[in-house]
């Protein structure tokens, strides 16, 4: 019995596991042989896959009231995703870029162009203005396309550039720049056999046809390290245009479709100087960004501006998915689908419609001097650049901040690339040529030299009066500007608080100034104005009585006496202070009150300025001629070493003296006979020149006649603070800054911090932060001191004493709203080289409204605008846009509206 039932268990489990395997070999042969195709086009399709950046939309950038200044629309962009790397298909890609190209061209589609190397002429066209920084872009270029490996080959044995010297590495970057754009142009043609791939095609291979193809080749080339991500062919196509593409997807092999969010600036120009513009990443730029994640290929970053200072709040998280993401396999398989989250959106405090309104009357103002020509003397032809701002002054927000010229963002935000056009505008002006076109080429090599401190440079000229506008350049943030008569109230104020003047102190204006010595400076165009208290003083701007003022306060209290009150209103700041600025989110310099640390400081720095640019031309001061001497810094310096010293060290040490003897007086003949022979010494490029000992001499006269008598010997002079008193000297800020400072005034001392950005909300509107008003400083004002201040500046618009006489009253006597405020005229330079270079005053308006209880202070400057009364006409715009709704302003509703039917 027992064997029996033990051969029936081995029967069952034999049994058994043959049906299993009956089973699984019946359930292969299925899978292999009746749905095997199915299952291998699936594998195929599976291990074919690749995911691609679905970008993330950009955060909106809004106005006070909700109105959408930077925002996104749909955009579709064809893209090219590279396969494989054999010979068949790197010859296929040429004819379906011809496909390509002929849908573009028939839909009036323009190719993707952000190719730096350009042809007809042959040149390079970097996204920066400084000669310097795109000197650095062009190595990049060239390295990033291998260019230095013959070199190295040839000329390093065959070592890698991590293995150089610092010297090796500046000899191999000059090898680098031999080289012609034309010569780099024809080498990558080689190197990617464009002209092999277009003799197939059986075209018309033009050079404007040829780069088309190079363009391609060349992002591909640029993209090979970074698996599977496509490049861009063509963006911001039209939908029709996207759609031919989608159906001629199966024509051409690795080009797809890709939806991607485009940014839009919605009103064009308006308040660029605030929103800035986004721009691809360029390659100086890529390893930082990569550090931080983004993806270099398709991610755009903010350049200036507000895009810039809040692109980690407006940027958001990109997504992915697969190319093939309508296959039945990637349909089933999410695993991979990350969805993209969008940036944050940015509430600035700006209202768009006072923004519009300075923007429209800044213009309109700027259009009307050029047409003037001459004022009263005054060359005011080349009025082309201005400032303004409107600051809420009880809380630091800004409500209008305008540059001008601006600029439209929306050049900036495809990846087509700016024109020739565009790229020369705003970032490769050809001085020569724009002088030719205005007609002073006569004065080409006196108003825009060749920059000399770029070694080597025969070619690139700067701007060095500055003639000409700079678009991307805020000059409401960034100009250092001569404040002029605006500063006046500023030193009544510290008249007043000191106790060097009071309500009844007067002072007798005869039309000029005792500077010191005997030396009297008339104020010819201002006449004489008589006995005057600080009232009349600051409404017909007497300049005697503030120099008066000045005067007092430095026999009483000294050289620093004014800025100790300046600093407290934002004009300036105590030299000791680290990064002094007024607190705003975008760039912006900050500019010094007249004081005794800065002024040596400036001194020493404008003297030094002067010594290199004569060492480099050769020609002393007093028009001695020696061999040129280059103090100017370059990066092989540090590699060139004589007797143990680098030649870095040896121009350092000259230029420190050079400091010194200006701050100091300081001066050792021998010491610097010394140091000048061991720069000749170790500079190669003195190899073959002979100085001598009178050479040598003339040198060194020329810096102690500069830097010793003429530099140091100003600093301790009266006149300093006499100048300082009246908005002149070394005064200077931005008009950012003197609208803050009026702010201070006209709220009674209390300086806020200036901001722009009013809050951030996430994508579904929920508050993730707010700006609250952040006290910075609480200005030594009495009551007694801001209300004198005020009836002077209320005595500028209405007229002082009762008559008509305000320096404002003509633009803004009858306005419905009292305001107050203070014109000025300051100098850019010398007269005598304004006339010979075109040059004006700068015309200045500061003030606040209402007069009787302030809510917005304001500042304006027009460049070369002759007369702050033209300033002040600005004003009236900004007002009129400000106080739309108060009741008094019901005569100019109409008028208004018509003004900002644009704005919405």
């Amino acid at each position: 019995m027992e064997k029996k039932k033990e051969f029936n268990r081995y029967k069952i489990f034999y049994i058994i596991m043959v049906a299993m395997f009956l089973i699984i070999g019946a359930k292969l042969y299925y899978l292999q042989v009746f749905k095997g195709e199915y299952y291998k086009a699936q594998a195929e399709t599976i291990n074919s896959a690749k995911l691609v950046t679905v970008a993330a939309p950009r955060g909106l950038i809004t106005d006070k009231n909700g109105i959408k200044l930077a925002t996104e629309v749909p955009g579709y962009n064809l893209t090219y995703t590279s396969t494989t790397d054999t010979g068949k298909d790197k010859k296929q890609l040429f004819a379906t870029l011809q496909k390509v190209f002929k849908i573009l061209d028939d839909n009036k589609e323009v190719q993707t162009d952000s190719f730096e190397l350009k042809i007809n002429p042959y040149r390079f066209e970097f996204t920066s203005s400084d000669s310097k920084v795109k000197q650095a872009m062009l190595l990049i270029f060239l390295k990033n396309r291998n260019f230095q490996d013959n070199i190295l080959k040839v000329k390093f044995k065959n070592k890698k550039e991590g293995e150089l010297s610092s010297f090796e590495k500046t000899m191999l970057n000059n090898e680098l720049l031999k080289l012609t754009p034309e010569q780099i142009y024809n080498k990558l043609l080689v190197d990617y056999k464009v002209k092999d791939g277009i003799a197939s095609l059986n075209i018309k291979a033009t050079p404007d046809v040829i780069r088309r193809y190079l363009i391609v080749k060349d992002s591909i080339k640029m993209n090979f390290y970074s698996a599977n991500k496509s490049i861009n062919v063509a963006t911001n196509i039209k939908k029709d245009t996207s759609l031919i593409f989608e159906q001629s997807l199966s024509e051409l092999q690795g080009f797809k479709v890709e939806n991607q969010p485009m940014r839009e600036y919605s009103y064009g120009q308006l308040a660029s100087s605030v929103l800035g513009y986004i721009s691809k990443i360029n390659s100086a730029d890529k390893e930082k960004y990569e550090a931080k994640g983004y993806d270099t290929s398709v991610d755009y970053v903010g350049t200036a501006g507000i895009e810039a200072v809040m692109e980690s709040s407006l940027k958001g998280t990109n997504g992915e998915k697969d190319t093939n993401d309508d296959s039945v396999a990637i349909i089933k398989n999410t695993a991979h689908t990350k969805k993209a989250v969008p940036g944050k959106n940015v509430q600035l405090t700006l209202d768009a419609n006072l923004q519009y309104a300075t923007e429209t009357t800044l213009n309109s103002e700027m259009k009307r001097i050029q047409s003037e020509g001459m004022v009263n003397g005054l060359d005011v032809s080349n009025a082309t650049r201005a400032a303004a701002i409107a600051l809420d002054i009880n809380t630091g927000g800004v409500l209008s901040l305008v540059s001008l010229p601006g600029y439209n963002p929306n050049d900036f935000s495809t990846t087509q690339g700016l024109n020739e056009a565009q790229s020369q505008k705003y970032f490769n002006p050809d001085y020569e040529k724009m002088a030719k076109a205005d007609g002073i080429s006569d004065l080409t090599d006196y108003m825009f030299p060749i920059d000399k401190s770029i070694k080597g440079n025969t070619t690139i000229r700067k701007d060095k009066f500055d003639y000409y506008p700079k678009y991307l350049y805020n000059y409401a943030t960034m100009s250092l500007i001569p404040s002029g008569s605006t500063f006046k109230p500023m030193t009544a104020i510290a008249g007043l608080e000191s106790g060097v003047i009071d309500a009844s102190s007067t002072y007798n204006d005869q039309g000029g100034y005792d500077m010191g010595g005997g030396h009297w400076n008339p104020f010819e165009s201002d006449g004489a104005l008589g006995v005057v208290d600080v009232v009349s003083a600051i409404s017909r701007s007497s300049n005697p009585f503030f120099m008066n003022v000045g005067q007092r306060l430095r026999e009483k209290f000294g050289d620093d006496s004014l800025a100790k009150y300046a600093w407290m209103f934002g004009l300036g700041a105590d030299p000791k202070a680290v990064n002094p600025s007024t607190g705003i989110e975008i760039s912006e310099n900050f500019g010094q009150v007249y004081n005794t640390v800065s002024q040596k400081n400036l001194s020493a720095s404008q003297y030094l300025l002067s010594i290199e640019q004569d060492l480099t031309n050769g020609v002393s001061g007093s028009n001695v001629n020696f061999p040129p001497i280059d103090l100017y810094d370059r990066d092989e310096d540090t590699s060139i070493v004589s007797d143990g010293k680098k030649l870095s060290e040896i121009k350092t040490q000259i230029k420190n003296y050079i400091r010194d003897s200006v701050k100091n007086g300081t001066f050792s003949k021998s010491n610097y006979e010394g140091l000048f022979k061991q720069l000749i010494a170790a500079d190669p490029a003195y190899k073959n020149q002979k100085f001598t000992a009178a050479n040598i001499n003339a040198i060194v006269t020329d810096v102690y006649y500069q830097a010793v008598q003429t530099g140091h010997g100003s600093l301790g002079l009266p006149y300093n603070m006499f100048i300082a008193s009246i908005g002149q000297g070394m005064d200077s800020f931005t008009p950012l800054q003197m609208a803050n400072y009026i702010a201070t005034l006209a709220n009674g001392g209390t300086r806020y911090k200036v901001h722009l950005v009013d809050n951030i909300k996430d994508s579904n509107g929920k508050l993730i932060s707010k700006t609250k008003p952040v006290v910075i400083d609480k200005a030594a004002m009495s009551a007694t001191t801001r209300s004198l201040v005020m009836q002077g500046m209320n005595g500028v618009t209405t007229g002082a004493g009762g008559g008509a006489d305000g320096t404002a009253y003509a633009a803004l006597g009858d306005f419905p709203i009292p305001t107050g405020g203070k014109t000025g005229t300051a100098q850019f330079t010398k007269a005598e080289v304004q006339s010979k270079i075109g040059r004006g005053d700068y015309a200045w308006y500061v003030g606040y409204a209402p007069a009787d209880n302030p809510k917005i202070a304001i500042s304006i400057v027009i460049f070369d605008g002759g007369y702050g009364a033209d300033a002040a006409k600005v004003a009236r715009g900004m007002y009129e846009s400000y106080f739309k709704n108060d009741p008094r302003m019901k005569q100019y509703q109409n008028h208004y509206d018509i003004k900002l039917k644009r704005i919405n």
